[in-house]
């Protein structure tokens, strides 16, 4: 099962973004919410209330398993939680 979040409204380049999301992508939802958390980029502190946003989602709404929750992009969708 596959829940997606993505935000229209965000201030930085693609190139940028490609940066921090080939960063964090593959990886459980938690270390990639504490990767942002000590990112000095200034568009990390968004991607992080994204990916906490996502998570809140996918637990609540969608019953997902909170440890199997894997980032990964797709497109413009920045965060694509699989289980």
């Amino acid at each position: 099962m596959q829940h997606g979040e993505s935000s229209p409204i965000l201030s930085t380049s693609a190139r940028k973004l490609k940066l921090l999301s080939s960063q964090i992508s593959g990886k459980p939802i938690d270390h990639a919410i504490l990767q942002m958390q000590f990112s000095e980029k200034r568009v990390s502190l968004t991607i992080q209330k994204l990916l906490q946003n996502a998570r809140h989602h996918a637990i609540n709404q969608k019953n997902l398993d909170p440890s199997r929750l894997i980032v990964g992009t797709f497109g413009s969708i920045l965060v694509k939680l699989a289980v």
